[in-house]
């Protein structure tokens, strides 16, 4: 009676607080962007193996082909320019109303949103699934679209074409180049700028056709045959998606253990490492490492709540925020812009200005996703902003000369650049955070494209017009277009700078942090560094690591040392509960002072730096504690003017012990007597990297045993 009285109090007579509903709803929402991961029978496994009813066997090379025939139909919306005037034409009886143009900005901003909202959702479903829906709302847009032209209703329009659409657009988008990018792990690059090429190709053909269409049929008859060939199209596509097989992809992003050549390290024993890790599992800064049991190749798992809260992730989005701007803006004006600064008579067709800008739209993107798989992925990105940078300057003094065709080239070249940011975004999404979040990551970006399509043709449009009304100026008047240059331009410094924050690999990310740090950045194989202090330790000045020195004759023995840490100090070092230890929580700043020697070891001292201890070691005397580390450790050796990495086997624990003939040689530079800026040799990284990688994967097979 009791419980019943509770139940019914509890669901009748109780209401929830707001703080209850909000904590409800918010749940819901990381609960939605937290299980991304796509569960399917051994049934549909291998009915995912074959197309056209299991007549013919799916491959890799197969996807290509149809993501780029569903972008290309995606990709007439580039060419919407086309049905500006005739639009403004058919419902204000004015070709320059400049009211047609904002269903382009609505439907890009769609784009985005849904790729947001719906891209855990395709991340845990098939893509066939996801490319049909896709068509059908694509078709469902233009069909809106053509009833609101019919009506004469612009509202119904927006909503249909620009709402609609662009949900279509952006589940279409997001779900072919999510196939493309799982079917090619080892060449994300080429495989994405050539899938979304095609994209950019729509407006190629689709400028032709709309015009084509318009001369045939009214705007709303054009609209409706428009969507048609699309659904058609894309329904065909979509019913031959497939995703891979399972375990095509890494769980994670790979991390590398080992920059240096087989000549430098030693082979055998690096191997000795890998087999020793293999199946092991450690949570480092926060983030979980593991290794599969078939490999010695750690892999660096992150969640799709990390991914989407880590400081690279929104710089990257500004970034990619930027890069649009210019291009959406130009692509979506470029007719109106050519006649309004040019007159009727410029020296070429303006179907042919739009048909040639398609091409390099879809060049940009193939070109530059193919050079990042070969220089990388964020050196691609600078040089594509960096060149938008030159482009936005020239513009800036050839506009007001009046000069068409150095005005077009120039577009052109923009337009490139546009292309080459949408081609490198999704294989830099799959690179820096697993292909198990490339969806989701990819629809959230998206949003930067939103961004730059509402905020960005807006603020163009609204800069335009209130030049137009109050400042005295008209539409052929250059001031106009280049006042809108200014402030393209200070956004793409901006995402230069943010590019260059930017820390694309897991050991940019994660790597160990020095005592007293401030900030610390890799880029183009330098990394620099800003500690407090003045005075440099070598590798004793990195918080994971624990010293003592010794003679270099005792391993692992009685090691009678100035700079030894007592008893006491290890012992709260050793209370800690280890069998959940992570590198992070371990805090050796108040021990600083004495882990630390207040001098470089010589060649005759062995530095023994242990970085985890087992409860038992830590609960008896010092020479117990020091004969109990471990020997399985790496030897950093200075032998031949060469750095040998070795593996040192037999012993209970792991440490990392150091033969240092020299400390590593770090150009340094002293501020105001407070701070160091340190140039850190690659040497130094890999090694660290190496023993902080190794140490936590070692413990967590010790913890475990």
């Amino acid at each position: 009676m009791h419980l019943i009285e509770e139940i019914v109090g509890d669901s009748v007579f109780g209401s929830p607080t707001p703080d209850a509903k909000f904590r409800s709803f918010r749940e819901m929402v990381m609960n939605y962007y937290s299980n991304t991961e796509y569960y399917r029978t051994p049934l549909q496994i291998r009915r995912d193996q074959w197309i056209l009813r299991g007549l013919v066997r799916c491959r890799a090379w197969m996807i290509i082909p149809i993501a780029v025939i569903s972008q290309f139909c995606l990709g007439s919306l580039y060419a919407w320019s086309i049905f500006n005037k005739p639009i403004d034409n058919h419902i204000y009886n004015n070709p320059e109303a400049n009211r047609a143009q904002i269903t382009f900005y609505i439907a890009l901003g769609m784009l985005g949103t849904s790729g947001a909202i719906f891209g855990p959702w395709i991340e845990s479903h098939s893509p066939r699934m996801c490319a049909i829906l896709a068509a059908v709302v694509f078709f469902a847009g233009h069909c809106t679209a053509a009833l609101g032209l019919a009506c004469k209703e612009v509202g119904m329009l927006y909503f249909g074409y620009g709402f609609i659409g662009g949900i279509g657009l952006g589940i279409g988008y997001v779900t072919t180049i999510d196939a493309v990018i799982k079917w090619y792990p080892s060449s994300r690059g080429f495989a994405s700028g050539l899938a979304v090429s095609g994209f950019g190709s729509g407006a190629v053909a689709f400028s032709n056709l709309n015009a084509a269409l318009l001369r045939v049929f009214t705007v709303p008859q054009a609209f409706a045959v428009l969507g048609t060939v699309n659904l058609v199209v894309m329904f065909a596509c979509a019913m031959l998606m497939r995703p891979p097989p399972p375990n095509h992809n890494l769980p994670g992003v790979a991390v590398e253990m080992m920059d240096q050549s087989i000549t430098d390290v030693n082979y055998m024993q690096h191997q000795s490492v890998q087999h020793n890790i293999k199946g092991k599992s450690a949570t480092v800064a926060g983030q979980t490492i593991t290794v599969g049991s078939n490999s010695g190749d750690p892999v660096l798992v992150i969640t799709l709540s990390q991914a989407l809260s880590s400081v690279d992730f929104w710089l990257l989005w500004v970034a990619f925020f930027v890069n649009l701007v210019f291009g959406v803006v130009i692509i979506s004006n470029l007719a109106s812009m050519s006649t309004n600064m040019f007159g009727t008579n410029i020296p070429a067709p303006v179907t042919m200005i739009v048909t040639i800008e398609g091409v390099f739209n879809a060049t940009g993107r193939l070109l530059m996703g193919w050079v990042s798989d070969w220089v990388g992925r964020r050196r691609t990105f600078l040089f594509v902003i960096t060149l938008q940078i030159v482009i936005v300057s020239c513009l800036i003094s050839v506009i007001p000369q009046h000069s068409f065709w150095s005005f077009v080239v120039l577009v052109w070249l923009a337009t490139l650049c546009y292309g080459g940011g949408v081609g490198v975004i999704a294989a830099t999404l799959a690179d820096m955070f697993g292909a198990p979040n490339m969806s989701a990551c990819h629809g959230v970006i998206l949003t930067g494209w939103s961004v730059a399509a509402i905020g960005g043709g807006l603020t163009y449009t609204g800069i335009i017009g209130l030049l137009t009304s109050r400042g005295g100026y008209d539409l052929g008047d250059p001031f106009i277009y280049v006042v809108n240059q200014y402030w393209i331009l200070s956004l793409l410094i901006c995402g230069w700078i943010c590019l260059l924050l930017i820390r694309i690999t897991p050991r940019d990310r994660l790597f160990p942090r020095v005592h007293g740090q401030i900030f610390c950045h890799s880029f183009a194989g330098l990394t620099v560094r800003l500690a407090r202090g003045t005075e440099q330790h070598g590798l004793h000045d990195y918080e994971f690591l624990f010293a003592t020195t010794g003679d270099s004759e005792s391993n692992g023995g009685d090691i009678e040392s100035s700079g030894s840490v007592n008893s006491n100090e290890a012992t709260s070092i050793g209370e800690k509960d280890l069998g959940n230890l992570r590198l992070d929580e371990i805090d050796l700043s108040s021990h600083n002072a004495s882990a630390v020697p207040v001098r470089e070891p010589n060649a005759n001292e062995t530095v023994t730096i242990s970085t985890f201890m087992n409860n038992e070691a830590a609960s008896g005397s010092k020479q117990q504690q020091q004969q109990k580390q471990a020997s399985e450790a790496f030897n950093y050796i200075a032998q031949d003017r060469k750095s040998i990495m070795s593996m040192a086997l037999g012993a209970e624990g792991s440490c990392v012990q150091l033969m240092c003939a020299t400390p590593p040689a770090r150009q340094c530079m002293v501020l105001f007597n407070r701070w160091r800026l340190e140039l850190v040799t690659a040497e130094e990284v890999t090694t660290i990297w190496r023993m902080y990688l190794s140490c936590a994967l070692l413990a967590s097979s010790d913890n475990e045993n």
